[in-house]
C-alpha cells in the first residue's frame, strides 16, 4: 500500500467528494483583534507580567525547555484564550459569549468544580463534513440549554474565570473547534481510567481540536475556504498502524468521510492513521502491513525524545518511536477497541 505521505491524488479526490457548505465563523465576543494582527489585545497570556500573548494561542505554546537541538515548547494548548473587552466598575468582565456558527447546544456544564474548563458550553455544527463541536470554557455563567438551536451571535453565557488556576485578572473565554473521537467515551473512561464522567461524549479528553486562529485568518482571505482541504494539508508528524478487526470502516471514518483514503470496503490487514503533532487525525487508509498491536510506522525524526513533541503519546528518538501507555489509550479511543461497559 502507498504511504499516506504519497496520497496526493486520493487527497484531491477526497476533497472533491466532501465539499461541505461554505464556512462562515463569527467571533465569540466583540474581540476581533486577531484580524488586525493585534495579538496582545486578542490573546490572554498565561502570566500577565512576563508571558507573550502567544501563550494564549493554540498549539505548543507553553512550558518552554532548552535542548542542545534548540528551544522546544512541550505543553499543548488546544484552544484560543480570548481577552475580555468589557468590564464593569468593579473590573468584572461583562462580555456575552456567543455561538460562532449555527448549530445545536449538546452540553452545558454549569458547575465550575466539575471540570478544569470550569463552566462551559458545547455546540454541535454540521457543515457537511461530519459533526464539529465548538467549546466555550471558563464562563462566569451559562444561559444555554441542551437541545437549543443557536445561530451566529446567540448568547451562551458570560465570559469569566471559572476553572483551574484562573482569577479575575486573567478572565477569558477559551474557544475550541473540535471533532469527536468516540461515541463510546463513557466506556473508555470506565475501562482505562476507572473514573466517573459527568460530561458524556463532550468530555475534553474526547475532543480533538484545530487551530481556529488559522481558520479565521484564512476565511478572511478566502470566502471559499474548504475545511477538509485545510485538514488534509496539515503537516503529518507521525503515523500508527493498527490491526483491522472489522470488515467495514472505522466508526470515526463513518462520521468524518474526509478522513478516509482508499477503499475502506475492501479487506485489508490493518489501518494506517496519520496524525499532526497535536494528535489531530489527517487521514486513515487501509494497509496490508501485518501488525499484532498498534505500531508507530513513521515519526518525524528528532534527537529529542518524541514525548516532548507528541503530548507524551510517543517515546524514543530519531526516526524510531513507540507508543506510551497514554498513546495506547489514545489509539484505543480513536479505533473504539475497548470493552463495552456494563
Amino acid at each position: 500500500m502507498r504511504s499516506l505521505l504519497s496520497l496526493a491524488l486520493l487527497c484531491i479526490l477526497s476533497v472533491s467528494s466532501v465539499r461541505g457548505q461554505r464556512l462562515s465563523l463569527a467571533f465569540p465576543t466583540a474581540n476581533d483583534a486577531l484580524l488586525r494582527g493585534d495579538l496582545a489585545s486578542f490573546y490572554m497570556p498565561t502570566n500577565l507580567a512576563s508571558k507573550p500573548p502567544e501563550s494564549g494561542s493554540w498549539g505548543f505554546v507553553r512550558n518552554v525547555r532548552e535542548f542542545p537541538e534548540g528551544r522546544v515548547y512541550t505543553r499543548f494548548h488546544e484552544g484560543l484564550d480570548i481577552r475580555p473587552v468589557a468590564r464593569d466598575a468593579r473590573g468584572i468582565p461583562t462580555d456575552p459569549v456567543k455561538s460562532i456558527a449555527s448549530g445545536v447546544v449538546v452540553h452545558v456544564n454549569s458547575s465550575a468544580s466539575r471540570s478544569n474548563y470550569g463552566k462551559y458550553v458545547v455546540v454541535r455544527h454540521d457543515w457537511g463534513y461530519g459533526p464539529f463541536y465548538s467549546l466555550y470554557a471558563h464562563l462566569a455563567s451559562t444561559s444555554a440549554e441542551i437541545g437549543q438551536q443557536v445561530s451566529p451571535g446567540s448568547v451562551l453565557g458570560i465570559l469569566g474565570s471559572t476553572g483551574s488556576g484562573l482569577n479575575n485578572a486573567r478572565a477569558h473565554v477559551h474557544l475550541e473547534l473540535d471533532i469527536m473521537l468516540s461515541e463510546r467515551f463513557d466506556d473508555w473512561m470506565r475501562h482505562f481510567l476507572n473514573s466517573a464522567n459527568p460530561h458524556g461524549n463532550c468530555n475534553g479528553l474526547n475532543l480533538s481540536g484545530l487551530d481556529l486562529s488559522e481558520i479565521y485568518l484564512k476565511l478572511q482571505k478566502d470566502p471559499n475556504f474548504n475545511l477538509a482541504k485545510h485538514i488534509h494539508a496539515l503537516p503529518q508528524h507521525y503515523r500508527v498502524t493498527v490491526p483491522r478487526t472489522g470488515s467495514g470502516p472505522l466508526p470515526i471514518v463513518k462520521r468524518y468521510r474526509w478522513m478516509g483514503f482508499g477503499n475502506h470496503s475492501k479487506p485489508s490487514k490493518s489501518w494506517e492513521i496519520a496524525f499532526t503533532r497535536s494528535g489531530f487525525i489527517v487521514g486513515i487508509a487501509p494497509s496490508n502491513r501485518e501488525v499484532s498491536e498498534p505500531t508507530v510506522t513513521y515519526v518525524r525524526s528528532t534527537r529529542i525524545d518524541h514525548k516532548h513533541y507528541t503530548i507524551g503519546r510517543l517515546t524514543g528518538t530519531g526516526s524510531t518511536a513507540t507508543l506510551t501507555s497514554s498513546g495506547e489509550r489514545f489509539i484505543a479511543l480513536i479505533t473504539d477497541e475497548f470493552p463495552t461497559g456494563n
